[in-house]
């Protein structure tokens, strides 16, 4: 699987430098696995504050990350590979003195999968800041597929959710990408 679009970031300072961090998760293994039944399974992350539902329990994985200023911080995410399907839950907290920009990680996931803005609209999350982007793209063998991902900036934390499809799959993309994104939520800490 090739996890590539970690955009590097530098602390604000008197350049007005902002940060552009994002995952981006896709591959030829799309059009490979199983999604043998229509049944969903709530996923939560007590770490990473969320719950979202999903057709399968999700792969964990995290990464050291390391900024343009040479901070070290760790970048999660959760994703689920099913036939012609993924969807992808990520995650990063921007430290103090830097800053996160909705345009800088929208122009990194377009260059990083050298992909097609279909469309864009701003969207928020119980009154968080987020960004809808929709997106096509090919692989390296030219097999074609539509992306659609949300970031949300919420108190620090950044969340990108993916949901990527082989363009093939297009009739079921609405249905099944709807499902997944309306049920995200963030869990607030008392």
């Amino acid at each position: 699987m090739n996890c590539t679009g970690l955009r590097p970031f530098a602390r604000n300072g008197a350049g007005g430098k902002v940060v552009a961090v994002l995952f981006l998760l896709i591959s030829p293994v799309l059009t490979q696995g199983v999604q043998s039944h229509d049944e969903w399974v709530k996923y939560t992350s007590k770490e990473g504050r969320y719950s979202v539902l999903v057709p399968s329990q999700p792969t964990v994985d995290s990464q050291e990350a390391t900024s343009a200023g040479g901070d070290k911080f760790i970048q999660y995410k959760a994703s689920v590979i099913g036939a012609g399907v993924v969807y992808m839950i990520g995650y990063f907290d921007y430290s103090p003195g830097t800053s996160f920009t909705f345009d800088k990680a929208r122009d990194g996931m377009i260059d990083a999968v050298k992909g097609i803005l279909l469309s864009e609209q701003s969207i928020n999350l119980g009154g968080a800041p987020g960004r809808e982007l929709r997106l096509s793209t090919k692989d390296s063998s030219g097999a074609e597929y539509l992306m659609l991902a949300r970031f949300y900036d919420v108190d620090r934390r950044v969340y990108v959710l993916q949901f990527i499809t082989a363009k093939s799959s297009e009739t079921e993309f609405e249905r099944r990408a709807n499902r997944y994104f309306d049920s995200f939520q963030v869990v607030k800490t008392p």
